[in-house]
């Protein structure tokens, strides 16, 4: 048909009814309509092609008002008939799923849309549905819950397996740990019983080694002498083995480190060389060294444990040889700009040794065979301390040698080379060394001005300390324990206080922690004597404040070297002029001060010098600068608008000098105030911990300082400089500038020593985390400050 131009309602509406019409007849969807009867009873009205395939009927019949009761029986009519009532009853269109049966039996899913009509009166007349299979879709939706329902019995399967394996690797990792933990303690034990041991060996070795010396020095016929010097010779060598145990202990244990320090190599072979001078001698051996010209002047590395292998390798070389000689080579493997490989060869005309025993030798307590360790001697541990060290150096050490024929050790370290700043003159160092030894061999000083005070318990080592200072004519009182030593100090002056560590009624340690505290008496040098010669021994005498460690045996010249440099320092302290900590003498008198500063428990220096990146002379400066900040602190600075502004302040000082008490405590007052539980007492309780502290101060720093002056002061530092360095920064802070850091180095050296250098740190901390808003406003207060305004 056509279709007109204007609008015609029925011409419209007819085309509507022919559209609807044929996709009644063609659409998959199911549609039907369903005639409401009498008795609350429906009927199929008429529906499509569709729903009729669905239902079981010819496509083709003719359907009008089908009783669907005798159709399909009054079970299936009553399910549907329900959902047409519910329909009726909300008198809208719903869309509703459910589920039916096909024809022929099959299930079948359903999202149909219920229509429900009414006469002019409100009487519901017929429910109109086109439902939409939806079974793919269900059938899709029933396989994924089942799929989940797999995936969640495997995932509980699966999360059961992780647990048992967690349970048996947690089981493993804690057998393991126990392991571990029992190899560990029987490495401590036996570390321990090493230690005691050596400790217990080395006491009567210094009366032997002491007492053989000062026999020495008395008349003796040619016979007597001899004898002595022999009882000398045999206690020389059993520290020698008494050392070698310890060494190989420490090494086992994981305890032994290695430096990194500018040496000559040289000077270490040389010394190798004299240690077996006398010995080559007496076998009229010729001793050569050959040192390569291209090898660096300066290396960095660890001197004392390359010489260590060095000698024990010259050592033995002479030992096993009785004619011929031994040459010791020293050269470049490789060489950069950077580092050099070296390799030093020891060469010996001596025994040799058999192929058999090659492969043994480096293990401990080998020796070649068992007629060579009654012939010569020996523990066996000395090559096997070589190649440890060697491998802790990143090196290696190895042998040729054939029966008869000598000899050839060698080992290779890989070292830098030392920069410029830090190279020495060779000639000038090799001067200072043989002007040291020479002093030592020779002079004997003169210490009659001094009197000192020596606290040990063992008569033995009395008498051989006293031996040596008869000598040098200083005056000495002796006491047997660290009680008596105190009383002497609170009744008489001393210049110095030899100090035994392990002694009855109150050890060295707690005596020395006391005296530190002495307001009197508490920057008296103290040096530690002990048999106690592990690296963890001397951190506890420099934590408990004393100022140096003398190892038992104890040699002479040791003794008089100590007490020369110890004895200057106390007597002309005074004199120096310190202006903050720029001193002369400088790296001395700071090791001194960081010592007694150790005395106080309250300040944790290690994690503060670490925090600062090691700066040892910084750490110091911020010490100086706490002390003149808060020497004066009150209560009365507390009392003000500025409360939380002073406990923040206070809080990052303190924890820049390891005083983390004070600073925790503040961070817990800051908190009761934010939360409006101040309370009075807790700032009185804070000014008593800044008083002790400051008090503890000032009695470790004041005679290190000829007074500890305000920045108007020192030399060198300039308040209009500072002024105009900071104006410069303010800017850059305020813009969140970066390039602010290049500043840091130059305003550090300027405010050193001075009571600024806490809100330079402080400055510098915030830029760091950057709060340059933060940073910005205290440059600016400071320049406030620093101009009077």
């Amino acid at each position: 048909m056509s279709l007109g131009n204007a609008f015609n309602k029925e011409e419209h509406d007819q085309t509507i009814i022919d559209c609807f019409l044929q996709m009644w007849r063609y659409s998959a969807d199911l549609m039907f309509i369903m005639a409401v009867e009498d008795g609350d009873e429906f009927s199929l009205y008429d529906n499509n092609p569709a729903s009729k395939a669905v239902m079981g009927l010819e496509k083709g019949a003719e359907i009008h008002r089908l009783n669907l009761r005798v159709q399909f029986g009054d079970e299936m009519a009553e399910q549907v008939y329900a959902t047409y009532r519910q329909v009726l009853q909300g008198g809208k269109p719903v869309s509703i799923e459910q589920a039916g049966m096909r024809g022929d039996g099959s299930q079948i899913y359903f999202d149909t849309l219920f229509v429900p009509i009414f006469d002019s009166l409100g009487k519901p007349i017929f429910v109109c549905g086109v439902s939409r299979d939806i079974t793919k879709i269900k059938e899709a939706e029933t396989v994924a819950l089942k799929a989940n329902e797999k995936l969640l019995e495997y995932s509980t399967a699966l999360e059961t397996i992780n647990q048992e394996l967690d349970r048996k690797v947690q089981e493993r990792t804690k057998e393991l740990e126990n392991a571990k933990r029992i190899v560990e303690e029987s490495l401590e034990a036996k570390s321990s019983f090493v230690a005691r041991m050596s400790h217990e060996i080395r006491t009567p070795i210094n009366a032997v080694i002491g007492l053989s010396h000062l026999t020495l020095k008395t008349s003796l016929n040619h016979e007597q002498k001899d004898y002595i010097n022999t009882i000398l010779s045999s206690g020389e060598n059993l520290l020698s083995l008494v050392n070698d145990v310890l060494d190989f202990s420490k090494i086992e244990a994981g305890e032994m480190g290695i430096e990194k320090v500018p040496f000559s190599p040289k000077l270490i072979v040389q010394h190798a060389i004299n240690m077996n001078a006398i010995k080559a001698e007496e076998k009229k051996l010729a001793v050569t060294v050959d040192i390569s010209p291209s090898l660096p002047p300066m290396l960095l590395g660890d001197p004392l444990r390359i010489q260590q292998v060095l000698v024990n390798l010259v050592t033995n070389a002479v030992k096993f040889t009785e004619r011929g000689g031994v040459c010791v080579r020293m050269y470049a493997d490789e060489n950069n700009d950077k580092g050099v490989l070296i390799r030093c060869d020891v060469i010996d005309t001596g025994i040799g040794i058999s192929k058999v025993y090659l492969d043994q030798l480096f293990q401990s307590f080998h020796q070649a065979d068992d007629s060579v360790t009654r012939k010569f001697g020996g523990t066996g541990l000395g090559l096997t301390i070589s190649r440890q060290l060697c491998s802790l150096m990143n090196g290696d050490i190895w042998v040729h040698s054939e029966l008869g024929q000598g000899s050839t050790f060698s080992f290779v370290l890989p070292l830098n080379i030392a920069p410029d700043l830090l190279l020495l003159n060779e000639s000038t160092l090799n001067e200072k060394v043989l002007k040291e030894e020479c002093r030592e061999n020779k002079s004997i000083p003169n210490f009659s001005q001094y009197n000192i005070l020596l606290a040990e318990d063992n008569l033995i080592n009395q008498k051989v300390i006293l031996g040596y200072l008869d000598d040098t004519l200083i005056k000495v009182d002796v006491v047997g324990n660290g009680e008596e030593a105190i009383n002497k100090l609170e009744n008489k002056k001393y210049d110095l206080v030899l100090m035994d560590i392990q002694m009855p009624i109150m050890d060295g340690l707690t005596a020395s922690k006391k005296i530190r505290q002495s307001s009197l008496y508490g920057n008296i040098p103290i040096i530690a004597m002990t048999a106690h010669v592990s690296d963890e021994a001397k951190k506890q005498s420099a934590h408990a404040g004393m100022n140096a460690h003398l190892d038992k045996p104890i040699k002479k010249f040791d003794l008089y070297k100590i007490l020369q440099k110890h004895l200057a320092t106390n007597k002309h302290h005074n004199s120096l002029q310190m202006k903050g900590f720029v001193m002369h003498e400088q790296d001395a008198l700071h090791s001194e001060v960081l010592s007694n500063l150790y005395s106080i428990d309250t300040l944790d220096i290690d994690k503060a010098i670490k925090n600062l990146s090691g700066k040892k002379d910084l750490y110091l400066d911020l010490i100086s600068s706490f002390y003149n900040r808060y020497k004066d602190f009150s209560l009365a600075e507390c009392i003000g608008i500025d409360l939380d502004g002073v406990i923040h302040s206070l809080k990052s000082n303190a924890a820049y000098i390891g005083a983390l008490n004070i600073s925790v405590f503040c961070t817990e007052l800051e908190g009761n105030i934010k939360n409006g539980a101040f309370c009075s007492e807790l700032i009185i309780h804070l000014v008593g911990m800044v008083k002790v502290l400051v008090d503890k101060l000032k009695c470790i720093l004041m005679p290190y300082f000829s007074l500890i002056k305000s920045s108007e002061d020192i030399e060198g530092f300039s308040e209009s400089d500072l002024v105009n360095k900071l104006k410069k920064i303010v800017p850059l802070l305020k813009k969140s500038d970066f390039f602010v850091e290049n500043h840091f180095s130059l305003l550090r050296k300027m405010v050193r020593g001075s009571k600024y250098v806490l809100d330079i740190e402080n400055l510098i901390y915030d830029v760091k985390n950057i709060e340059f808003e933060t940073a910005a406003v205290k440059a600016s207060q400071l320049v406030l400050e620093l101009q009077g305004d």
